[in-house]
């Protein structure tokens, strides 16, 4: 070859260079790299996702709901036990209270009725020491109603003190229960009763049950009756006391007495409103909910709450009612 053509081919041909791919750079499969590194591309920044929207509020599925709705019937059926065993004692001590201080002022007045008279009206004042009744107010009338204020003499027969067979009839458990512990008396104990026409004294002689009344052959005589278990009750026990003081002149006419004076009648009259004051209650507690869903929870709580206990009181009343009067 000529001198000057191999000069030309070296100063178009560097040392070290080939045909190959240059140094650092990288082939297609990234074999080929003469300096066995591979050059990585740096990324940018990744897109912000997204935000999920908020998901939909779960409805409360139905077995819950049901079992709201049967926790709330528990609570009320067990606030009525609460209220008949309990709290229906303070009822009857407040109608006591007010029923003594009337009848205490128609004594001191001499206007205390001796005969027949308004069902519900005081008629006598019973003290038992043995079983701790002291000052107990008998009012007129034998209804599961007239009950719930206290004793009641049945209108059928004559007064205590008066000639004849007076019987009074009393709760054994609900209202204060005047008459639970009757038969804890003995034979030979006392009972004094004070009506219009004085005090009158008897002497406890027998005792007696629905099967088996009790056998006194007195004709003057008194006869207390209550309900034969602390329980729902299927009779009535009875206690016979006779007259040792003397009677008082009797009135010849008594009223007759219907169904629901007689022992263990409840009170069928009471199912009406015991109706009507339950759908007041649903209607105040749907709109008590309603207010406190639309406005405020606790301004419709304390605005319903008072409105509600006083339904639930007055509900309970009406249902004590259809029990038997010697509950």
């Amino acid at each position: 070859m000529a001198q000057p053509e191999l000069l030309e081919s070296a100063t178009h041909t560097r040392p070290g260079s080939e045909s190959g791919p240059e140094p650092g750079r990288e082939s297609g499969s990234g074999a080929g790299n003469s300096t066995g590194r591979r050059i990585r591309r740096r990324r940018g920044p990744e897109p912000r996702r997204p935000a999920r929207p908020a998901a939909p509020p779960r409805r409360r599925p139905l077995v819950q709901r049901i079992g709201v709705v049967v926790t709330l019937l528990s609570v009320l059926m067990l606030g009525f036990f609460v209220y008949l065993y309990g709290l229906s004692g303070i009822s009857e001590q407040r109608a006591q209270s007010v029923l003594y201080k009337t009848f205490a002022g128609e004594l001191s007045l001499a206007t205390a009725p001796t005969g027949p008279t308004t069902e519900g009206a005081p008629v006598a004042i019973m003290n038992i020491p043995a079983i701790g009744v002291r000052d107990l107010v008998v009012v007129e009338g034998t209804s599961a109603e007239d009950l719930t204020h206290g004793p009641g003499h049945l209108r059928a027969t004559v007064l205590p003190g008066q000639y004849g067979v007076s019987a009074v009839y009393g709760r054994n458990v609900s209202y204060g229960g005047p008459f639970a512990r009757l038969m804890e008396l003995r034979r030979g104990d006392r009972i004094t009763v004070t009506t219009g026409q004085g005090v009158a004294t008897y002497t406890v002689e027998s005792f007696g049950t629905t099967a088996h009344p009790a056998p006194d052959p007195t004709a003057n005589r008194l006869l207390l009756e209550t309900g034969n278990s602390s329980g729902y009750p299927t009779g009535w026990t009875q206690v016979s006391a006779d007259l040792w003081s003397a009677p008082q002149p009797t009135p010849t006419a008594w009223p007759a007495v219907g169904p629901a004076e007689q022992p263990l009648a409840g009170n069928p009259a009471a199912l009406l409103p015991l109706l009507l004051w339950a759908q007041a209650l649903l209607l105040v507690s749907f709109g008590g909910s309603l207010a406190g869903y639309h406005w405020s929870r606790w301004g419709a709580a304390l605005c319903t709450a008072p409105v509600v206990l006083a339904l639930v009181w007055t509900v309970y009343e009406n249902v004590s009612l259809l029990l038997p009067n010697l509950y």
